[in-house]
């Protein structure tokens, strides 16, 4: 998600999902991206639909009539957005824009690279994908269709989220240098961290029984989790933050905060979310891990530093 670095990656493939794309903070080994495109898409299950479509919003409302102009961020990765080399997307954001499209009853969508929310509301697009209120600058974020945490997975029969006490002696991998590791050292876990150069290194040790936890972004860690049967969610870290859609003042606000409320109660935000992170469940603070203890700034650093000298 947003908080992690940058870092170019391509994953895996698990059952008949698209498992390639591009994770922040995160990297793992390549695959052709190209092979696991062609799953069908929502904008291809819409097209016969389309015909039946009614608008409920004015063409004054949007940037081009009967088109919702979706503005995507440089920085969103997947499973929220893939590319493939011919510059097809796919992606939780990419269904989730049909789908919005669908229910605000637009017969096209025309997807935009955004670099940031108020230019790209005021200039290019109608709404932007994957924002956090923090980040909104001053639109309005409707909905909550993903969030933003760092999300421990384990194998075997576990009931999330567990206690903090189970991570007493326990071995958690993360990727060197990245924010989770950061995240793992605000708390008095008594974990030891081990660090890998990327996600599948240490997907493939907890899958070895190396490592009994990953530390990880939550929906980079659930999308390539799905290539390791048996791999269960056990918690959230840090407080989830909550990532929506941006919009401008107007007409087409209410509109697509109705259109994201239809779309969460009738179960379609969970089809797609299910389709990309398997069984993730929505992350909150009650998917917190229970009994965390957080470090002081002196222990913080002291973990911080043993880390880097393991590397």
């Amino acid at each position: 998600m947003k908080r992690t670095r940058t870092t170019t990656i391509v994953a895996c493939a698990a059952a008949s999902l698209a498992l390639t794309g591009l994770l922040a903070g995160c990297s793992v080994g390549p695959v052709n991206l190209d092979d696991f495109f062609g799953t069908p898409s929502v904008a291809e299950a819409r097209e016969a639909r389309r015909s039946t479509l009614s608008p409920v919003v004015t063409s004054d409302a949007l940037r081009q009539a009967d088109t919702l102009t979706v503005g995507i961020p440089t920085s969103e990765t997947a499973p929220l957005v893939l590319t493939s080399s011919s510059g097809e997307r796919a992606g939780i954001d990419i269904d989730l824009a049909y789908a919005l499209a669908d229910e605000l009853g637009l017969g096209s969508v025309v997807f935009v690279t955004v670099d940031d929310v108020s230019t790209a509301l005021s200039e290019s697009c109608d709404v932007v994908m994957g924002v956090e209120s923090s980040s909104a600058e001053g639109a309005t974020v409707a909905g909550s269709y993903v969030q933003s945490a760092t999300v421990l997975f384990t194998k075997g029969d576990v009931t999330a989220p567990i206690d903090a006490s189970a991570l007493a002696g326990a071995t958690v991998g993360v990727q060197g240098g990245s924010v989770s590791e950061g995240v793992l050292n605000d708390y008095e876990t008594g974990a030891t961290a081990s660090t890998f150069s990327n996600l599948n290194e240490a997907f493939d040790a907890l899958e070895e029984g190396t490592v009994d936890y990953v530390l990880c972004d939550a929906y980079a860690g659930a999308y390539l989790a799905t290539a390791y049967p048996g791999t269960v969610f056990a918690g959230t870290l840090d407080e989830p933050v909550p990532v929506g859609v941006a919009v401008g003042e107007g007409e087409l606000q209410s509109a697509v905060q109705g259109a994201l409320d239809a779309i969460q109660t009738g179960g379609v935000g969970d089809i797609v979310r299910s389709r990309w992170v398997g069984s993730l469940p929505s992350l909150s603070s009650e998917t917190r891990v229970t009994g965390l203890v957080e470090a002081s700034a002196d222990q913080a650093a002291a973990d911080g530093a043993q880390d880097a000298s393991a590397e």
